[in-house]
């Protein structure tokens, strides 16, 4: 179906929160999967009330999309947000950041296994790339990598430069023109300077709401008329926009080279 990555560059501009906001608004089923080097929040935020098996997650999923029986083992790694409906699942992250060094060989796997998923949309939580081994051979294999930064100053939009430096170092050539954009969290730059400043499109923007942030973290549940919530919901159209244009861009691109003329 679709899978979306998002991350940011350091510091918290709100990955997190605006992944689980956007889980618990989107119309579509969604999967977060909390694919955070340097380990999940979840099972000690919003999900702190439950008493879950500590034995579910990213890290057994992962050994079993390297094994091959990913599809049989996914429904018990995860945890329904929105029960019984099971439209908002999550998979929990790590719960030790010395695991992420284990997930290496396997990001490879897990990203394959998340784009053949037919039933919902995977919105993957990717954490800060200056963490110590991010996800690169996920982030390559997905349809939308969000770049998610606060818009409040130089300050706080600065970071994205090398963010950006580093995705187009370390991802397939073109990969950042064609799937990376920007998710703007607050005001203060104007979201078309961010962009120019950047070179990466602006994809959508969230207002800076720490009463609902700080409930979505915690163990509290975010209101859907909340600022954060509303706009969360309204991104989905933006998203899903943003990636129809892509994939009708690529479906173009392979249309005119099958059609060049070959020349002996």
């Amino acid at each position: 179906m679709t899978l979306i990555a998002m991350i940011s560059a350091k510091g918290s501009p709100g990955v997190s929160t605006a992944a689980l906001a956007f889980t618990l608004t989107w119309p579509a089923p969604v999967l977060l999967a909390e694919c955070d080097p340097a380990g999940g929040d979840l099972l000690a935020g919003y999900l702190a009330r439950y008493e879950l098996p500590p034995d579910r997650g990213v890290l057994p999923l992962a050994s079993s999309a390297l094994r091959g029986t990913a599809d049989q083992d996914l429904t018990g790694n995860l945890i329904d947000l929105d029960a019984p409906r099971q439209q908002r699942m999550a998979l929990p992250g790590l719960t030790e950041p010395a695991q992420s060094a284990s997930l290496n060989l396997a990001w490879t796997a897990l990203g394959e296994f998340f784009s053949r998923m037919t039933t919902r949309t995977v919105l993957a939580d990717c954490g800060r790339l200056a963490a110590a081994h991010p996800p690169w051979s996920l982030l390559a294999q997905a349809d939308l990598v969000l770049l998610t930064l606060r818009a409040h100053s130089l300050r706080t939009v600065s970071p994205a430069v090398s963010a950006l430096s580093a995705l187009r170092r370390q991802l397939p050539e073109g990969f950042v023109q064609q799937h990376v954009g920007l998710l703007l969290v607050g005001g203060g730059i104007a979201s078309r300077e961010i962009s120019r400043h950047l070179g990466a499109p602006v994809v959508a923007s969230l207002p800076w709401d720490p009463q609902t942030a700080a409930a979505l973290c915690g163990d509290g549940r975010g209101r859907r008329r909340a600022p954060l919530m509303r706009h969360g919901a309204a991104a989905y159209d933006a998203v899903t926009e943003r990636i129809g244009a892509q994939r009708m861009d690529s479906a173009l691109s392979r249309r005119d080279t099958e059609q060049l003329p070959v020349t002996l």
